[in-house]
């Protein structure tokens, strides 16, 4: 779906959150996942056609890079391997270059981890010359000298994402014949593997400077480039084609980009990466890391372990279904129909499916009672208390990972343990009780707005169950939507979420979750022209997020750095 000559909705929003960038309104973190930053002094000019580059910090490998790196450098391979101590979420992302650095804890873990995989590929002769083919026989020095050349050069270039220098060569077979030497071939090849996968180049994504223009601006090399290819689009290392690709030449041009992304928008890796930027950015993690989902026995029975893993394993099903079998489109994540239930997510939501736990099966949800992602019990568990669902969390997560607003504070002395219904009280429904609770002057203003957002999910309890009556009570999932260029009155979850879907700020705000998701780090002010132009390129494609993807990867803003970087 087209829609070209809508861009003058898309425009003013543009230039208002330009001009909350400006302002430093749009933060980082609590105050708004994918607010910009505050380089440069002035406004950006996009009108000149010269290109404005925001800072290429030096990025480790996230712990999902890190795995997924090994997994493909090591195929079949799979020793038990410690835990890695838990990314940092910055801005609701885990690869956020800033909050990257190492640790004395993560340092042994990787060196843990490196003898642990280099010790399975070397603890077998059958293995030994699966992992290295041109494994001699015992008593061939030469053979073997050039053998641990080969390793240094075929498996450094994978695990480098590049050629080694004739230098770099010359050091690790140095070591390598010392090892061999010293204890034996095997040994040899266990030792060097652990260091190549030990060595900065490995464990994270280095981008020396070039030659620059007069400009600032570096061109990536297309080793650099097709680097930042994998981890975006695979969360994971170059495959031999890219690398290949690299060495012709053959990374060069807006036409062999959208050839690669596209390749790889079509591999396997691609469907995980995506899903694992939805967990992210939509917050589904909280189902599991969050200490505080216990629900209440006596009102949710059914919930228990099963249920909650096969609750977060519907939102992954979905986001890979719409988007890679499906219309493929931010709209339809807002407002499908289609689900992927087992056993027990049929029951919850009401509809015939598999009668077991293990077996899936694609089915049509009510019309009158679920639409996308933010009715889906994924989305309404995850936001929600041991005894009813919250409306503060759901607006705020409306408010802030769909519009990109900053997170309101609240007061220092609010009270922000769920409100209940006493013994004696009489009933009130959930809406009732947290609209007492925000009614004072210091809670009011901001609650308004939240609970704008909020109160449309009122459908559905703390399990994402759906229910007419709340403590026996009608219930009021009526909202009125302000500040936003949809603003107005609506009822119910599936009426804002048509909405949001139509918002051009929505579409906006996706734009820069994926370029933050991109570049890992928060947009900032010279990124303004690169979210004017993906943003303008998103809406006139209907909001297909894969030729989102492919957009980002073939605009200037990915294909360079500056010259001097942070």
């Amino acid at each position: 779906m087209s829609r070209p000559n809508d861009w003058g909705r898309i425009a003013p929003v543009l230039a208002s959150l330009a001009l909350f960038a400006c302002d430093g309104v749009l933060l980082d973190g609590a105050a708004g996942p994918a607010g910009a930053g505050r380089r440069g002094g002035g406004p950006v000019s996009c009108g000149d056609g010269s290109i404005v580059l925001g800072t290429a910090p030096m990025r480790r490998l996230s712990n999902a890079e890190y795995l997924h790196t090994l997994r493909d450098l090591f195929p079949g391979v799979t020793p038990a391997v410690p835990e890695l101590p838990e990314d940092t979420e910055v801005g609701g992302f885990e690869n956020d270059a800033r909050s990257l650095g190492p640790s004395d804890v993560r340092v042994s873990r990787w060196e843990d981890i490196a003898f642990r995989y280099a010790g399975e590929v070397t603890s077998s002769p059958d293995r030994l010359a699966a992992f290295l083919p041109c494994a001699p026989g015992a008593g061939d020095a030469g053979a073997q000298r050039a053998c641990g050349e080969t390793l240094v050069r075929d498996f450094g270039r994978r695990a480098y994402r590049r050629p080694l220098s004739d230098q770099e060569v010359e050091r690790y077979v140095a070591f390598f014949e010392s090892q061999r030497e010293a204890i034996d071939f095997a040994a040899a090849v266990q030792l060097t593997t652990m260091a190549l996968l030990q060595s900065p180049w490995f464990l994270y994504r280095i981008e020396l400077p070039g030659e620059g223009g007069g400009d600032g601006v570096v061109p990536l090399d297309g080793y650099q480039l097709a680097s930042r290819l994998s981890y975006f689009l695979w969360e994971s290392t170059p495959d031999d084609a890219l690398l290949e690709a690299a060495a012709r030449g053959e990374l060069a041009t807006d036409a062999q980009l959208e050839a690669q992304a596209r390749r790889m928008l079509d591999d396997g890796r691609a469907r995980e990466a995506v899903v694992d930027f939805h967990r992210q950015w939509l917050d589904f993690d909280r189902i599991e890391m969050d200490e505080h989902q216990g629900r209440v026995p006596e009102l949710y029975p059914t919930w228990n372990e099963t249920l909650r893993q096969a609750v977060r394993d519907e939102q992954d099903r979905f986001v890979e279904g719409v988007l890679f079998d499906g219309e493929g489109t931010l709209r339809a994540l807002l407002t499908s129909r289609t689900a992927y239930v087992n056993g027990p997510l049929a029951s919850l939501y009401g509809v015939n499916g598999p009668g077991d736990a293990t077996t899936w099966e694609e089915v049509t949800l009510p019309h009158d009672q679920r639409a996308g992602l933010l009715t889906r019990a994924g989305f309404l568990a995850s936001h929600a208390h041991s005894g009813n669902g919250s409306p503060p969390l759901r607006g705020v997560f409306v408010m802030e990972r769909l519009l990109c607003e900053p997170r309101p504070s609240p007061p220092p002395d609010a009270d922000l343990t769920p409100p209940v219904v006493r013994p004696g009280e009489e009933p009130r429904t959930n809406r009732q009780l947290f609209e007492e609770r925000t009614s004072p002057a210091g809670c009011i203003a901001c609650h308004t707005r939240i609970d704008g957002f909020g109160f449309g999910f009122e459908h559905y309890d703390a399990v994402g169950g759906y229910r007419e009556l709340d403590h026996g009570l009608p219930v009021d999932a009526s909202g009125n939507l302000t500040g936003t260029d949809v603003d107005g009155p609506y009822v119910g979850a599936i009426e804002l979420s048509e909405a949001l879907a139509e918002s051009a700020r929505v579409e906006v705000c996706a734009t820069r979750m994926w370029m933050r998701y991109a570049l890992g780090r928060a947009p900032e002010r010279e990124d303004e022209c690169l979210t004017s132009r993906l943003a303008r390129s998103f809406h006139e494609s209907g909001g297909d997020v894969r030729a989102l993807m492919v957009d980002i990867v073939t605009s200037p803003e990915f294909r360079n750095r500056p010259l001097a970087s942070e």
